[in-house]
């Protein structure tokens, strides 16, 4: 279902994506990650957890569904394919 995104790191694929936005999630897995450095979008659901990942110039991966989260998760896309 869909869960409110809080953004801990301004990552450049953010752009024109707003703190509270929702996106959505299919399933309850998630990435939990050594380092909270890496941690771009954190959700929540009974826990904080881990709902994007960027680390340096060309890593990114999303435990939401980009192509199923509307106007916000096209422009998601959008940002990604012109990185």
């Amino acid at each position: 279902g869909w869960n409110q995104a809080r953004i801990r790191k301004p990552a450049p694929v953010l752009s024109g994506i707003d703190e509270g936005t929702h996106f959505y999630f299919v399933h309850s897995f998630y990435a939990a990650p050594e380092s909270d450095d890496v941690v771009a979008i954190e959700a929540e659901y009974h826990v904080p957890f881990c709902a994007m990942i960027w680390n340096g110039a060309n890593l990114y991966a999303t435990q939401f569904h980009p192509e199923k989260s509307q106007e916000k998760g096209l422009q998601l896309l959008k940002n990604f394919a012109e990185l």
